[in-house]
Formats: structure tokens, C-alpha cells, sequence
């Protein structure tokens, strides 16, 4: 937040937040970054991530003797809080560019689904993994949207490891439904993109 409202950064439109979708804050996380935003009239980058440290969240609450976890316990949780989330970032996209970490197709298609014509975003992936994916969905799909790599540094995914700035994203800066569901009218782009 010091960050964001820092009048020395006021021009640079790089700074960004990672939010993992398996916290059960994360809706209320993306709620506060557009907030942040449109109150110091800039655009931030936001990447969606699944989580990555489930096993020491869990573990942690654990040692503290806390009554319930603050991470989901199913991975199906998890899995419905991403597309809730991004669905969120796409909402926000005035004020917020979403960027979505995922090596998983249905993941990818999904959110291809979810986006609003026009939408500008990207994919991430971790550097070593999902390549081949993307790789094969910019070839199959039309249009598809800008990928990017990161990398782990300690052992950590860090946002400032990205191939290029986020500054360098083309930004000037629906809902899940039947159809996306086998044979609904998104089917298509869905069993495209699984089938890689």
C-alpha cells in the first residue's frame, strides 16, 4: 500500500500483487487492490495464482491452535475460488491487469471463457513448466493472449523476476455458466485447449 500511494512511484505502472486463489481472503484481497487503485488513480498488476504453500499454511494454523484453516482444504475449493477470483480481476480491468499463473488447460480455458471481449490480460507460467502447453495453445487459438515466464528466486516466486515489466503488457493500463459446460455454445474453445 506505502508502495502504491508513494508519490516517487507514482509514474511507474510496473508495481504489482500476487494473490493465491486458495486463500479464503482472496476475493476480499482483489476488492481491496481495485480499491487501492482507483484511490491512487493507477493501474496494478495483479497475478492469480492456485498457491503455492498450502502444506505450511496448513501447518501453521496448526501450531497456532487456530479453530479453521485460512487456506481451502479441497483442492475443488480452490479450484472454484480461481475462476471466482478472476472473474473479479476481469471485473475490476479499468483499474486492475490480470494476469493468470496456470500450467493447467482447463485453468486456461476457463478463463478464456470468462473474459469480456476486449479484454487485455496475459498468462504466466513458472519458468520450466507449462510451456509446451501454452506454447501449443498460441498455436491453435486465435488471438490467444500474450504468456510470460517467471521465476523462483529463494525458493519463492518473485513478481519482479518476470521476463519484461509489466509496464510492457498492451493495456490502456460473463460468468461461468452451462455454456461453457460439454456441448454448450464455449465447448469448443474448452475441449481445444483440454485436449493439448
Amino acid at each position: 500500500e506505502a508502495l502504491a500511494r508513494d508519490k516517487n512511484t507514482q509514474s511507474w505502472q510496473g508495481l504489482g500483487i500476487v494473490i493465491q486463489a486458495y486463500g479464503k481472503r482472496a476475493p476480499l484481497v482483489i476488492e481491496w487492490v481495485a480499491s487501492l487503485a482507483r484511490a491512487t488513480q493507477r493501474r496494478i498488476c495483479v497475478r492469480l495464482v492456485k498457491g503455492a504453500y498450502w502444506d505450511a499454511e496448513i501447518k501453521r494454523a496448526q501450531e497456532r491452535g487456530l479453530t479453521s484453516y485460512p487456506v481451502f482444504t479441497r483442492k475443488v475449493s480452490t479450484d472454484v475460488s480461481y475462476l471466482a477470483c478472476a472473474e473479479r480481476l476481469f471485473r475490476y480491468r479499468h483499474v486492475v491487469y490480470p494476469m493468470f499463473a496456470t500450467h493447467n488447460a482447463h485453468t486456461i480455458s476457463a478463463v478464456l471463457e470468462l473474459r469480456p471481449p476486449g479484454a487485455k490480460f496475459e498468462f504466466q507460467r513458472l519458468h520450466g513448466m507449462g510451456a509446451l502447453l501454452h506454447d501449443e495453445a498460441k498455436r491453435q487459438i486465435e488471438g490467444f493472449p500474450r504468456v510470460r515466464a517467471y521465476a523462483r528466486t529463494r525458493g519463492k516466486p518473485s513478481f519482479c523476476r518476470l521476463a519484461s515489466s509489466c509496464n510492457s503488457a498492451p493495456m490502456p493500463c460473463s460468468r461461468w455458466n452451462s455454456n461453457f459446460a460439454p456441448g454448450g455454445r464455449n465447448s469448443r474453445t474448452a475441449a481445444r485447449v483440454c485436449a493439448l
